[in-house]
């Protein structure tokens, strides 16, 4: 009996492996099977592999563990558990007397029980409550994150001490009463979350975003050996790093029809405007407005990404993130890292940020970090350089070199007198700055309109003695929603003497036709272009937003250029786009006459349409229709108009949610002779966002919301008259984030001839996968088939290439080359990727124009009115008898 007691008080009372599979939210305690329950906004816990099989992947504001703890703890107990965190809790942007606490594993209420909590700050501790009395110890540094660690807490009243372990090593303790025992809470044991929630609006910010495993409470104090025993053998185990563990999971969004796949954006939750596009190392990196933990806005970081080519791009760990000062309860920038620059000098990189606080000084501020990281992956904070005191307000600095004096110069956007401006600066070393005049010679009150402060100023070259200078003005009579003045990006052409910009007009122009995209980050390419990326906000409500659990994207590249007119901003594609388009995608239309709505055999979420019109032949609107649903009831309409020279773009009916946010019909001017009369349109569709791009000249982003699975279909449009399309190109584009998904290619070795198809294959590539070794056919669909055609057969060639073979010949006529669309589930491959049907499409089928029967009618004589009688009509026929 001594024995089995002694057996089973080595066993721990709870233990939460989360071996459970992924979506799974009911799970047990795998020692007396009580149940526990995974709460998650998507109704699909998350597993990921772990220290040992299975973690739980907590969102940030979604997911935690909730159960009862049955078995009452003593004198002596270890809570235990191993995270990886992606970052500290949100909170809300309080002095740090007014925070609300996360915890890692807590059991808590009305100062009972424990909790192993963390902060905003990252400070973190191990509290409980010992017959009535509170004790806490603090580690003395920050919780470590992107790295799988084995934390616990420790009661030993027998020796008299509490202690708080990381990674089998004691950080610190302190001394309790040998009679000590534990006093339970009447409250549930949570994982991932505190007792005490902290909300914004509907949002719920102060959860995890963490992989979570091996939870464990043991009714005995484990020694040091044993801690340290375990966290040695459980990295050893661990199937993934730390930072592969917090990757977002692809499953988690793979049902939403409205996210990007081909745009950047973070893997998850909120962003904002872009920021400090820089190439260092041969990579362009991105830095972004970011809240890691939840599709809301508090508490900035600097999130990070990188690209080979402005189009492609990798996710990093966050760069920047808001600090205390020395240990203390105050920080420059404990309410935010927000927007600035990147500049590389002597191949440091230096950020320059807005830094706010709660104090008076430095807030806001201009705040420099430096990283010399061949990734760009870690910076030093050296603190504030700048603080606010020539302007009302000021946010967002832009930096370029001076190639005559070797100085730096920084443009700040700011609220100056009543209205919008520019704070001015330079620097011999990004260190130490001299304020400097206006940035305009004009003043900014005429420049400006109507207000409050301007955002994420850009000032660049654009040749021929030209620069280009592009703010956001917010605030005042500027609105998010307009009516008369929307929230977008404006810009100036002008001069610059190395001092002084001089605008060539005082009034800007519209950066975008319509707007929708705002506050660009731009970089210059080996060659020398110029290239913006920018935000393209929401405009769906905060519950769609918290349902979908992310918000905002960015832009596609775009290349700026200065128009012939010497005083009008060109932007057309990046052609690094054109490397999205899957093979084997492209379809074409030539010498379309349209006159009213013409639909094409082409179709999809994420496409490419390339339309060329004859402008001699244009009716007095045209343009093109997307995202249209099968019934009609859902579809976006874009067109020119003639008449009034403006783009429209109708959103009226391009969702069926209520909760979109701007149902309506847009009209954008259009300056004709600076851009020419449309006759390219070139429209990036990718689910919930559209690029537009006219004569490679003009562009706009906007935002649509298709709730239908089948708003895919493409028409092209033709009011007052019919409308020549001379060329239209519809391609798929691949994704262009994350794991290259997987992708097939549709070909023929061979010519498919219309009416001799019986007997003829196609063939099926696979790329970033392989097929399994023996394939289910029935699992396969095969879609537009001429009537008559049937699969035959479906055949494993290699590892990355099948066979279909067809049987029967086409029993009626098909005028043009056919197209056939493959759709294949990802279970037939052997890695699990997204998507979960992989689809192809491509033209295999080659029509054949049969020669028609036709009459030709002569006469070998003159025939005249009323001499007719007795005269002859020689009729011939052709192609037949």
């Amino acid at each position: 009996m001594i024995f089995i007691n002694c057996m089973y008080s080595q066993q721990p009372v709870l233990y939460l492996n989360y071996n459970e599979a992924s979506g799974v939210s009911s799970i047990k305690n795998a020692i007396d099977n009580k149940p526990f329950v995974i709460s998650n906004t998507f109704g699909k816990p998350e597993r990921i592999a772990g220290i040992y099989g299975n973690a739980l992947r907590t969102d940030g504001f979604s997911t935690w563990v909730s159960g009862d703890l049955a078995t009452p703890l003593q004198g002596q107990a270890t809570i235990e558990t191993w995270i990886s965190l992606e970052s500290y809790p949100s909170d809300e942007e309080l002095p740090y007397n007014g925070l609300t606490p996360s915890a890692i594993v807590s059991q808590r209420k009305d100062g009972k029980g424990f909790s192993l909590g963390i902060n905003t700050f990252g400070e973190w501790w191990f509290e409980i409550n010992l017959s009535g009395q509170i004790y806490k110890v603090k580690a003395p540094a920050n919780f470590p994150l992107y790295e799988w660690v084995h934390v616990a807490g420790v009661i030993d009243a027998g020796a008299g001490t509490l202690k708080l372990v990381l990674n089998g090593n004691v950080v610190a303790s302190t001394a309790i009463p040998a009679t000590a025992v534990f006093t339970k809470a009447d409250a549930p044991l949570l994982v991932g979350k505190s007792e005490v929630k902290k909300t914004m609006g509907i949002f719920l910010i102060n959860c995890l975003s963490a992989a979570i495993d091996e939870t464990k409470i043991y009714a005995r104090a484990k020694p040091n050996s044993e801690l340290l025993s375990d966290y040695t053998a459980g990295i050893a185990s661990a199937a993934t790093t730390g930072e592969q563990a917090i990757a977002v999971p692809e499953s988690r969004f793979e049902n939403d029809l409205l996210r990007p796949v081909y745009h950047a954006m973070p893997p998850a939750n909120w962003t904002n405007e872009p920021h400090g596009l820089v190439k260092y190392n041969n990579a362009y990196h991105m830095f972004y407005q970011r809240t890691p933990n939840g599709p809301f806005k508090t508490q900035m970081h600097w999130g990070h990404m990188t690209s080979s080519d402005l189009v492609h791009w990798e996710n990093k760990k966050d760069a920047l993130w808001p600090t205390l000062d020395g240990g203390g309860t105050t920080g420059t920038d404990m309410k935010g890292i927000w927007s600035g620059d990147v500049i590389v000098k002597d191949n440091v990189a230096h950020a320059l940020y807005t830094s706010v606080n709660h104090g008076s000084m430095y807030n806001p501020g201009i705040s420099l970090a430096t990283s010399s990281d061949a990734n760009l992956e870690n910076w030093t904070k050296k603190g504030p350089v700048i603080n606010r005191q020539f302007v009302n307000d000021f946010r967002d600095p832009y930096l370029w070199k001076d190639a005559a004096t070797g100085n730096y110069n920084m443009i700040i956007g700011a609220a100056v007198g009543s209205g919008g401006g520019l704070d001015f600066y330079s620097s011999p070393d990004l260190v130490t700055w001299n304020h400097k005049d206006q940035f305009s010679t004009v003043n900014y009150g005429q420049m400006d309109i109507g207000s409050v402060i301007w955002e994420m100023p850009v000032f660049e070259s654009l040749g021929n003695g030209k620069f280009l200078l592009i703010t956001n003005p917010i605030g005042g009579s500027v609105n998010k929603y307009g009516p008369s003045k929307y929230t977008r990006a404006v810009y100036w052409i002008g001069t610059w003497n190395g001092d002084k910009f001089t605008p060539d007009f005082i009034q800007p122009k519209n950066l975008d036709i319509i707007h929708g995209h705002l506050s660009p980050t731009v970089t210059r390419k080996a060659n020398g272009q110029l290239v913006g990326i920018g935000m393209v906000d929401e405009r769906r409500s905060s519950q769609a937003q918290l349902n979908a659990g992310w918000c905002h994207t960015y832009s596609l590249p775009r290349v700026y250029s200065l128009l012939s007119d010497a005083k009008t901003l060109g932007q057309a594609p990046a052609p690094e786009l054109q490397s999205l388009r899957l093979a084997g995608s492209k379809r074409s239309f030539t010498n379309l006459s349209v006159n009213g709505t013409q639909q094409l055999n082409a179709d999809g979420s994420a496409i490419e349409i390339v339309a060329s019109v004859n402008p001699a032949a244009a009716a007095t609107q045209y343009g093109i229709n997307f995202a249209v649903s099968a019934s009609g009831g859902e579809y976006t309409k874009l067109y020119y108009d003639v008449n009034t020279k403006q783009i429209v773009l109708d959103k009226s009916h391009s969702s069926l949610s209520s909760e979109n946010e701007e149902n309506t019909l847009i009209k954008g001017d259009y300056d004709e002779a600076a851009f020419g009369k449309p006759v390219k349109f070139q429209v990036f569709i990718d689910h919930s966002i559209i690029d537009v791009f006219i004569n490679d000249a003009a562009a706009f982003s906007s935002r649509i919301y298709p709730t239908k699975a089948d708003s895919k279909d493409i028409q092209l449009n033709s009011v007052g008259g019919a409308s020549i399309f001379t060329n239209v190109e519809v391609y798929n584009l691949d994704k262009a984030f994350g794991i290259a998904q997987t992708k097939i290619n549709i070909s023929s070795e061979s010519v498919i001839a219309e009416h001799a198809e019986n007997g003829k294959e196609f063939f099926v590539s696979v790329s970033n996968n392989t097929f399994k070794s023996t394939l289910n056919p029935s699992l396969w669909q095969v879609e537009n088939l001429p009537q008559g055609i049937q699969v035959s057969s479906i055949a494993r060639v290699s590892d990355t290439k099948a066979k279909i073979a067809l049987q029967g010949n086409s029993t009626s006529d098909y005028d043009t080359n056919r197209s056939v669309t493959l759709s294949v589930p990802a279970t037939e491959f052997t890695e699990d990727k997204a998507p979960s049907i992989v689809t192809g499409t491509a033209v295999i089928f080659k029509a054949v124009q049969e020669a028609m029967t036709t009459l030709d009618l002569s006469s070998a004589a003159e025939l005249k009115e009323g001499f007719e009688a007795e005269k002859e009509i020689e009729v011939k026929v052709v192609n037949n008898k």
